[in-house]
């Protein structure tokens, strides 16, 4: 087992302890990033990565993130894990209402670690992983996993909970189990946790409740893939839409088959029969990425009040070589998307509220030969396209390009090869290359094709064929970068095209 002593030697309970000056000169490091981005939650200081406690109540959206806003202080580096508080009346604009949970208890202190939300009696209930370790003294530490919850109040007070509801370890399992995701149905609460079983196989487990506070395992979700569900499977979420049922779950450990299973771990779903809640069978299809890009992980979703399923997401750089630590920060949020289901195929969109983002428009359309440059300016863009190739055409789109389109996110449509490509090899700092700097799916290129992008300070968003495929990266490109080309190689590619340039959001109180 690894000597922990040493991660834990400068162990806080709450930002509070820390002297306000180590904050401050956090918060002045961030400031002075070149790859801030404007219409992406990302973290204020320190590391953000999965977003929890997703949720609407008392006519606000809330959001929290897992944060360890001290990751980055040195001499000495503090350790201080919870979780951030956001709420928001439009899912874009957001309010930051700092720390709404810290690691001050016996069962979390050593991370208040992920989980979810759901409106009952008036408040909110929060469910989440503590974290703790037995063998402290000794350098033989072992993990203790405890499910713990809180309320929140209607003035945003959250109080946990002091006895646990669930405590680990669980028979048959190691002390990897986390992350519950919490539903109700027919008046019953349901929770999906991860784990690892003892044989070092992922599975998810299925609790229930009566009243939010005392929970009984039904057992495993059974599934007909079981068997490839990696070493550990973290934050699963289920769902149902359009009368089936979603599983949605992060294995880890997965070998890389074909070209799917790319990047360290990945975010996966099943669409399925609606699943038993007496015995935990869920059978579905074979399970696919639901993001087909580099940087995605942890996504969790949501039932807004007008019925729509929101998902959102940790754009993850989990090796953390990216360029922002250099500015004591890293970590962001996707934009938030509604989700539709055909019954085969789980699809992707951006919200509609992105269009009060908008603040200037360009459409125009095209027949591209050669390459030419079709926008430039500020890189906040909602990008649609309509693209109609010839049998040979090899449609190439520059994203953050120099004034020569030397430097790019380079996307390709190879009508050739039926095939859609994205490589970053180019587009900037190098990061995360030990996975590769390319990823494509097959496509049909004798139709029409969609193509949608939300591009950011440094993320690109790639919607394809109306979000059945969904390719999500951070991209660390110079401000120089800030140009779109088009060319066509063989035969022409007749595009139409609109350019929608955003606002920043509004992110207050932080």
């Amino acid at each position: 087992m690894t000597d922990r002593r040493k991660e834990f030697r400068n162990l806080v309970s709450n930002l509070s302890s820390v002297p306000q000056n180590v904050i401050t000169e956090q918060k002045k490091r961030v400031g002075q990033s070149p790859y801030r981005q404007q219409f992406h939650l990302e973290s204020i200081m320190g590391q953000l990565n999965d977003p929890n406690g997703f949720s609407f109540f008392a006519g606000y959206y809330h959001l929290f993130y897992q944060s360890f806003p001290l990751k980055f202080t040195q001499n000495p580096t503090y350790f201080e894990q919870g979780w951030q508080h956001l709420k928001s009346r439009n899912l874009i604009d957001w309010q930051d209402l700092g720390q709404a949970m810290a690691n001050n208890t016996k069962y979390d202190q050593y991370g208040v670690y992920s989980g979810s939300a759901i409106q009952a009696n008036n408040r909110l209930f929060l469910m989440y992983t503590g974290n703790s370790w037995i063998g402290t003294n000794t350098p033989h530490w072992h993990r203790m996993p405890t499910q713990l919850g809180a309320w929140m109040d209607r003035n945003d007070c959250v109080t946990k909970l002091k006895s646990p509801l669930i405590k680990g370890r669980i028979k048959g399992y190691t002390g990897h189990f986390r992350d519950p995701k919490i539903f109700q149905k027919k008046g019953i609460y349901y929770a999906v946790i991860g784990a690892q079983k003892t044989n070092q196989k992922g599975t998810v487990l299925l609790y229930k409740s009566q009243d939010l506070l005392t929970w009984k395992k039904i057992g495993e979700v059974k599934t007909n893939f079981d068997k490839n569900m990696g070493y550990m499977c973290e934050c699963p979420d289920y769902f149902e839409l359009a009368h089936h049922g979603i599983l949605l779950f992060c294995p880890q450990g997965l070998n890389t088959k074909n070209n799917r299973f790319l990047n360290q771990y990945q975010a996966c779903y099943s669409i399925g029969q609606p699943l038993n809640l007496n015995t935990g069978q869920f059978t579905g299809t074979e399970f696919n990425e639901i993001d087909q890009g580099f940087d995605f992980y942890a996504p969790q979703t949501m039932l807004t009040p007008d019925g729509r399923r929101v998902l959102i997401a940790w754009m993850s750089i989990l090796n953390g070589n990216d360029p922002t630590v250099d500015y004591d920060y890293t970590g962001c949020l996707t934009f938030p998307r509604e989700l539709t289901c055909d019954g085969k195929y789980l699809y992707q969109k951006p919200i509609d509220e992105i269009k009060d983002l908008a603040i200037a428009q360009l459409i125009a359309e095209k027949t591209v030969r050669q390459e030419e440059k079709i926008a430039e300016g500020r890189n906040q863009r909602d990008l649609k396209l309509t693209i109609k190739c010839g049998s040979k055409s090899i449609f190439v789109l520059d994203l953050f390009s120099d004034d020569k389109n030397s430097k790019h996110l380079r996307l390709i449509l190879n009508a050739i090869k039926n095939r859609f490509i994205v490589n970053r090899a180019n587009a900037g700092a190098n990061f995360e290359d030990e996975y590769g700097t390319e990823r494509s799916c097959a496509i049909d290129l004798s139709k029409e094709i969609q193509l949608r992008i939300l591009q950011d300070t440094s993320s690109a968003e790639i919607f394809l064929e109306n979000g059945k495929h969904v390719f999500t990266m951070r991209v660390f490109t110079s401000i120089e970068q800030n140009k779109i080309f088009v060319t066509s190689l063989n035969e022409v590619t007749k595009i139409k095209y609109e350019i929608n340039c955003l606002r920043a959001i509004k992110r207050t109180g932080d």
